[in-house]
């Protein structure tokens, strides 16, 4: 079996060839290739336990995708700050889809960290307006910094400015990501002054309150939502998600853990009928993304197993070709 560590995966692994897998993994399950079974949570402390399995299937004998069949395993502790460790750690396991044998161990917490802002740029690609430069983001921790990566594949970045908690931690995560990105990127004097100009909003916190408001988007913005992931917690107001076109990374999983949806919902600001659709269905064109210049809208993810598969399909297939990991002998 081949062992991928991080930085075989940074070696294998970029924004955009990522943001074009999940695309083409989410054609498969448009055409009822993909098996994706609801995530298990189990609480754990002040954490969760996460086992995320998926499965698909090439499209036909001569197919050129692979086969693919995966699991992760992912702890989630907010407290992992105060000790000095990431919030999230994760570990994926990926195997033959024909045999089940096992192909490859990846280094998890980059997987992860890659696949989301992949799929939230794969969504502004349909969402956000063409033009669509100047970002507020709100975070300064490792998902920001994805985020910010992946958006540049796909959107003309002409400026960043960062909300944090912590003014240092803000401070260095700006100084650092101008120089990766070459592009203006400032920690913001006056957050809400920043939204009301902004073309993209990033919210990428662990907080469990709206650092976001409706009232403060301009006509034609484009929100990326990825923080939060429980009923009770939430990164953006109702107001935001009434005033939006809502997109979701999967029904069921907004419906189920998306605190930014779910409280709108029990508040009856919104009817279900307020979520326009999945990322899913924007690839396969069977609903519409933005409608017009003027259109706010938002995506909002929880995370997703096929996606995981297809950041690591993609690795292990790159990592072979080029010699790249650990062999070990289980």
């Amino acid at each position: 079996m081949l062992v991928l560590s991080r930085g075989d995966l940074e070696s294998v692994l970029a924004p955009a060839d990522v943001i074009e897998a999940l695309e083409a993994a989410l054609r498969l399950h448009g055409e009822g290739r993909a098996v994706v079974p609801p995530r298990s949570v189990a609480p754990v402390g002040d954490g969760v336990l996460l086992l995320m399995p998926a499965a698909w299937r090439p499209s036909g004998a001569d197919a050129e995708e692979p086969d693919g069949l995966g699991a992760k395993v992912v702890t989630y502790f907010a407290g992992n700050r105060a000790r000095g460790q990431p919030t999230i750690h994760a570990t994926y396991l990926l195997m033959d889809g024909t045999t089940g044998q096992p192909l490859a161990l990846l280094e998890g917490t980059f997987l992860t960290a890659l696949r989301t802002g992949a799929a939230s740029a794969l969504a502004a690609r349909h969402l956000a307006r063409p033009d669509a430069g100047r970002i507020v983001c709100f975070g300064a921790g490792v998902q920001a910094g994805f985020q910010l990566r992946c958006l540049a594949a796909v959107v003309p970045l002409a400026g960043v400015a960062v909300v944090g908690r912590d003014p240092l931690r803000a401070r260095q995560f700006a100084e650092a990501m101008g120089r990766e990105l070459d592009v203006p990127v400032e920690v913001a004097r006056d957050a809400r002054a920043a939204v009301r100009e902004a073309d993209i909003v990033v919210c990428a916190t662990t907080s469990s309150t709206p650092v976001l408001f409706g009232a403060d988007l301009k006509p034609g913005a484009h929100v990326d939502a990825v923080g939060a992931f429980r009923p009770d917690a939430r990164e953006v107001d109702t107001e935001v998600v009434r005033r939006a076109r809502v997109v979701v990374d999967t029904y069921e999983g907004a419906l189920g853990e998306a605190g930014d949806i779910l409280i709108p919902l029990r508040e009856g600001a919104v009817s279900r009928e307020h979520i326009a659709a999945e990322l899913a269905e924007l690839v396969a064109g069977s609903r519409r993304g933005r409608g017009d210049a003027a259109e706010v809208t938002l995506f909002k993810s929880v995370g997703w197993a096929l996606e995981d598969l297809a950041a690591a399909r993609l690795a292990y297939g790159r990592a072979r070709a080029r010699g790249i990991g650990t062999e070990v002998r289980l």
